[in-house]
């Protein structure tokens, strides 16, 4: 399933990047039966990733985006080697608060177990928000935890704009 999951991404990923270039699959020529071959496979590749998505109820689709949404906050938290130097708390936080929407929009269609995970992992990102401003401040914030900062991505503004004062 993870693999299905990764296959799925760099599908997609190959799609968009194909549309941005104008349908034209990027880096190669056009030279050549094997090169006209190549996009041939792709535009079948992207039929097959298309029908798949297309069998995905709206429900899964939502939790694909949760799964990419907590993803992306961590990156713009500059936690990961990788997005370090990428860091940015405005789009951390965006991230966070679609993550939180989107929980309230599953809550009524899915199981009560998977929103209570969902929940958790939100309660993660929210004090990892709150913790990461408050080490980029220079404060070390035994005080400053996701109770006292309103629980949420928006509690933590106010972390934030001590911050820039």
């Amino acid at each position: 399933m993870v693999e299905e999951k990764g296959s799925r991404r760099e599908g997609e990923k190959q799609a968009a990047a194909e549309t941005r270039s104008g349908g034209e699959p990027q880096g190669r020529t056009h030279g050549g039966a094997e090169a006209q071959a190549e996009p041939q496979a792709d535009g079948e590749t992207i039929r097959r990733l298309q029908a798949e998505l297309d069998r995905l109820s709206v429900a899964d689709h939502l939790v694909l985006m949760m799964q990419s949404l907590c993803t992306l906050a961590l990156n713009r938290l500059g936690l990961t080697k990788e997005s370090g130097r990428d860091r940015d708390f405005e789009q951390a936080r965006l991230a966070i608060d679609a993550f939180k929407a989107l929980v309230g929009v599953m809550e009524p269609v899915r199981p009560a177990e998977e929103i209570r995970a969902h929940k958790a992992v939100l309660a993660q990102l929210q004090m990892t928000y709150v913790a990461t401003l408050d080490r980029a401040a220079g404060r070390t914030s035994p005080g400053h935890d996701a109770g006292q900062a309103g629980g949420d991505a928006a509690g933590a503004q106010e972390a934030r704009s001590e911050e820039t004062s």
